[in-house]
């Protein structure tokens, strides 16, 4: 490639006119797809000088690697040829060896992906050049060795068992190399040396993260290892070396050393070196952990506090992560008997001078509350960034001794709060008073439901410490106390309020609160009406005022993206539907546009340039406004829902929210798919019928769904079920529209590396649909389907072991049989298919355990035994016995199956919340669980995430084969929302219907009389009995 031709390209697209930045771009785009590429860019960014043509050049070559560098079958055009990529691999070492810090980290980017493909088995010699690096004199080759380690153990982070072998020959040959490297570094204090022992330090994170080697495990590697990170620890760099904000502070290499370092040591002692945490799989460190926690662990906890005590001397700072990583540290130490021990003297110190500390406001906190509100309200009450944070982790500290430590800690912490709250009584209009206080509400709200658990002996004293000590915060001239104060009211809404009096004094203020001049007030205030509501009294005063308070809410939402905002109008829906019925319609109205106007900002920000990713994009910001639309279509699903009752009015707020949906399907919001689907399915459920509106959303959907929905099949199903079922007519008149279902089916069964048998299983769920709804429009569709059933049932083997996707595929054509048994059997005739058919069929009977399994066999079993004689085929002659007693027995065991759907219906309605029902369990707060001092078993959270564990294996596994061998032999479950036309039929009588007319057919009642023997004859008497029955009964109604 001509890289002259290739630099003027580049710079083309820096240029001012816009004009001639597109053409470049164009240029450009299909120079990417062209042989040579990849290196000519590496040749851009290597040459002189270092400009904004080689900076272009280096993220353009990053984004292209990251994107082509595997091949896709999708994307073709696009790959990087294999041919180019080992010359390519053997530049790029040295390309980050001379590269300048503006395109480094571009480069290291490019390294992790080929390293993440191509290491060990396409680039078995790249440990070797690591190690020659390594071994350098010179500081630039070692640095970029340390960069190859660092992208070497990546690899083998999230790896286990087997895949990590070749791990121990990096283990072997560059740990030691890499350690002697540190110890050289601690004694340097520049950015340069702190960048190297990053390094390191992540290094030797990613090498223990999902497993500990036996050669790290063993104590000359443990030890010197150990040492060294709690010399990273402790060391002291100086003032002068840093600089001056402490934001930069934390930004400084050996302050991310040090970060780095505080993680190494949690994870060896949390993952590996506690007993008490090891669950089942992790037994194989028992030996390991016993040695660690009476040896090593101690030791680091020393470490800690003697940090933290620097640092309330102030006389040492700590970042915001090093923090995080003390407490969290110490919060494992309060479950272990040897490092409880020396915590146990430490705790109301740590309390009061490192806990509470960090709860309480700081100058940048009041900042932001009076200018910043919505950044406040991220911070301080809807935490969007889960990045780790001390003022988190000191809570779950605090906790954590609360709840676990319990006789030891809970009084002093309580008194320590009490203590605070008291002294602020005396100081009302000194804010540094008030700011002890907030901090001081916020502890005892992190504890609220341990103060509200079980047998508590304080739970009945919150109504007057509320009274004395928080309804005054809601008058307080400072507006953080009024947020903590609307807070608490949520926190403690469970506490058993004995006065009325105070009830309605809550409600008035909580009220007063939603017109607060400050957002995070009224924000807060809106969180607490949710769980208030559960008050007969507050939940009558709010149905009068409904209509104002969601007018509130709504503004609420424009002001801030919160979907917990979101659910408290979901729930006000839900719960006052009648009251919100007249103004219904206006408020979808305006959830629509609240809607629009937040997707236009979220598309706005899809359609940044890849390329431009490195200038500061905030997409935390986009996944936040993501998660407040979403639950907007939430709110208008059960604003639908709420008011099935009133199908005009539904039927209103249908037509107002198409915008949502065709703008959700025409920009191809793929995450939103699901939340659209189940818009449309309640809508036609509501209704019960599929109006002028949605049917303009057919062709849209059918659109959607072949060129980004596909994934999202399972969703979209009941909303095309309810096309065919209330749109029959319609689709029965429109051809056009069965075609496209039969396109959508066919999709789904071509397109085998996306879809499995799971999702095929669905589709034949609507072809069942089409087929039992669409009665005498199928006939077009016969001999596809039926070639359909069979050719999977033939081809297919592993997925076949999915016995609900057997089933269905033998329904396809047992339902061809019931919708038209001539036309079916004319089809298996051409074919020569019709006993193989049938040899299917019975051979799986066993397995048609659902009552609408069962039902359908018997009326297309009965449609064909009650052919004239000239139309059923000589093939299945010789089998018709074997016809009338598989029609008996599956009408014999059909009351069983009636019995099971009914008994899973009651289970259904109750709720049952099944396996996860009881994960609040894992801290329930119950005061009858007394602690020691010994160690206490820490093994319920980690076994779930075992279990998760175990579940993503077994899914695995599910996924490459589409079937669940745990699950093999058992019999399918009834789906109690399943409805279909065979709901209405009664097959006794259609049964005895045929019987009947059989006998009245002089060579069929001959046949009759000699098949069955005298048992048979008494169950056909016993169903014609049954179905008599039934026939006076309908009778009388």
């Amino acid at each position: 490639m001509d890289v002259n031709a290739l630099h003027h390209c580049f710079a083309s697209t820096l240029d001012a006119n816009p004009n001639i930045r597109r053409e470049a771009e164009l240029q450009l785009s299909d120079a990417s797809r062209a042989p040579g590429f990849i290196g000519a860019c590496l040749d851009i960014v290597q040459s002189q000088p270092l400009g904004t043509v080689q900076i272009s050049a280096v993220v353009y070559l990053k984004n292209k690697v990251v994107k082509n560098w595997e091949y896709d079958d999708f994307n073709k055009s696009s790959a990087i040829p294999e041919a180019e990529k080992p010359g390519f691999r053997e530049r790029l070492i040295p390309a980050i060896i001379s590269a300048s810090t503006q395109t480094r980290h571009h480069l290291i980017s490019v390294l992790n992906k080929v390293i993440a493909y191509d290491y060990p088995e396409k680039w078995p010699q790249f440990l070797d050049h690591t190690l020659q690096l390594l071994h350098s004199q010179d500081v630039q080759h070692v640095y970029a060795g340390l960069v190859c380690l660092n992208e070497i153990t990546k690899t083998y982070r999230w790896r286990n068992h087997e895949i990590r072998i070749s791990l121990d020959r990096v283990l072997e040959s560059a740990f030691p190399v890499a350690l002697q490297i540190a110890n050289s570094l601690l004694a340097e204090n520049g950015p340069s040396a702190g960048d190297m022992m990053r390094l390191i330090m992540k290094s030797y994170r990613s090498a223990i993260w999902i497993e500990l080697s036996p050669r790290l495990q063993d104590p000359s590697a443990l030890l010197p290892w150990g040492t060294l990170l709690l010399q990273v620890v402790a060391k002291d760099i100086p003032a002068a070396a840093l600089p001056e904000y402490e934001q930069d502070r934390e930004l400084h290499p050996w302050w991310k050393s040090k970060k780095w370092a505080y993680r190494n040591l949690n994870r060896l002692f949390s993952r590996y070196g506690d007993p008490v945490s090891l669950t089942d799989s992790m037994q194989d460190y028992k030996e390991f952990s016993k040695t660690f926690v009476v040896n090593f662990a101690p030791e680091i906890l020393k470490a800690y506090l003697h940090q933290t005590q620097l640092w309330v001397q102030n006389n040492l700072w700590l970042s915001r992560p090093a923090l995080n990583c003390i407490l969290e540290y110490f919060e494992q130490c309060v479950k272990t008997k040897t490092t409880w021990e020396i915590l146990k003297q430490q705790v109301e110190s740590l309390v009061s001078h490192v806990v509470f500390p960090l709860l309480c406001l700081t100058d940048d906190d009041i900042e932001l509350f009076e200018n910043e509100p919505v950044e406040y309200i991220h911070k301080r009450i809807d935490i969007f960034d889960e990045s780790p944070t001390a003022d988190i982790a000191a809570t779950n500290f605090l906790v954590t001794l609360a709840d676990r430590r319990r006789k030891s800690t809970f009084n002093t912490i309580l008194s320590f709060i009490n203590g605070v709250v008291v002294s602020q009584q005396q100081h009302v209009n000194d804010e540094s008073y008030a700011r002890k206080k907030e901090g001081a509400l916020r502890m005892i709200g992190s504890l609220s439901h341990i103060i509200l658990g079980k047998k508590s002996p304080v739970a009945g004293m919150m109504e007057t410490f509320f009274v004395q000590y928080i309804f005054s915060d809601f008058q307080s001239q400072f507006g953080f106390l009024r947020v903590r104060a609307c807070e608490l009211i949520n926190r403690f809404s469970d506490a058993e309020f004995k006065d009325v009096n105070n009830i309605s004094f809550i409600y008035s203020s909580i009220t007063a609160c939603l017109n607060d001049k400050y957002l995070p007030v009224q924000v807060e205030a809106a969180l607490a009406l949710q769980p208030l509501a559960r008050h007969e009294s507050i939940r009558n005063s709010l149905s009068e005022n409904i209509k104002a308070t969601m007018e509130k809410l709504m503004q609420l939402t424009k002001q801030i993206d919160m979907d917990s905002l979101l659910g408290v109008m979901e729930d006000f829906v839900d719960m006052f539907s009648a009251q919100l019925a007249p103004f219904a319609v206006e408020l979808a109205e305006q959830l629509r546009d609240q809607f629009l106007h937040m997707l236009g900002e979220i598309i706005e920000k899809q359609n940044v340039d890849p390329d431009n990713y490195d200038d500061g994009v905030e997409f935390s910001d986009l996944d936040e406004k993501a998660m407040a639309a979403l639950g907007i279509v939430n709110t208008l699903g059960t604003l639908l829902l709420s008011l099935d009752n009133s199908p005009d009015i539904v039927a209103r707020i249908e037509h107002a929210i198409l915008p949502v949906i065709s703008a959700v399907l025409e920009n191809e919001q793929s995450d939103m798919y699901g939340e659209v689907f189940e818009l449309i399915d309640s809508s036609s459920f509501c209704l019960k019928r599929i109006t002028p509106s949605l049917w303009s959303l057919f062709g849209l959907l059918h659109r959607a769904f072949k060129t980004s929905a596909i994934d999202y099949f399972d969703e979209l199903l009941p909303a095309l079920e309810n096309y065919i079922i209330y749109g029959a007519e319609e689709m029965k008149a429109n051809p056009n529209y069965i075609a496209a279902m039969i396109d959508i089916v066919n999709t789904v069964f071509t397109s085998d590396e996306r879809l499995g048998a799971i999702d095929r299983t669905d589709a034949c769920r609507l072809v069942q649909t089409l087929l039992l709804n669409l009665r005498g429009a199928m006939d077009n569709c016969i001999s596809y389907l039926v070639g359909l059933s069979l050719g999977r049932l033939r081809d297919e083997t592993e997925a076949l072991k999915n016995k609900a996707y057997l089933v269905s595929l033998i329904e396809i054509t047992v339902n061809c049989m019931y919708y038209n048994p001539l036309l079916t059997f004319r089809v298996l005739e051409e074919s020569s298919q019709t006993a193989n058919f049938f040899n299917i069929w019975f051979s799986n009977m066993p397995s048609f355990s659902r009552v609408h399994d069962k039902k359908l066999s018997i009326m297309a079993i009965v449609g064909i035994i009650t052919l004239p004689d000239e139309h059923i085929p000589e093939s299945i002659r010789p089998g018709f016995p074997q016809l009338l007693h598989g029609l008996l027995q599956l009408l014999q065991t059909l009351p069983e199956a009636l019995k099971r759907r009914e008994e899973l219906s009651k289970e259904f309605e109750g709720g049952d919340a099944g396996y996860y029902g009881g994960m609040d369990s894992l801290s329930t707060g119950d005061w009858d669980d007394e602690d020691e001092d010994g160690d206490l078993d820490d093994t319920q959270g980690n076994e779930y995430l075992e279990f998760l564990n175990k579940e993503a294996a077994r899914m695995e596994t599910k996924a490459k084969y589409d079937y669940d061998d745990e699950y093999e032999d058992e019999a399918l479950e009834e789906e109690p929302l399943y409805e279909s036309p065979l709901d209405k039929i009664n097959v006794y009588i259609v049964f005895k219907n045929a019987f009947v007319a059989l006998q009245q057919n002089a060579s069929r009642s001959d046949f009759l009389s000699k098949e069955l023997n005298d048992g048979e004859r008494h169950v056909v008497e016993s169903i014609v009995q049954q179905a008599q029955q039934d026939e006076s009964v309908q009778a009388q109604q």
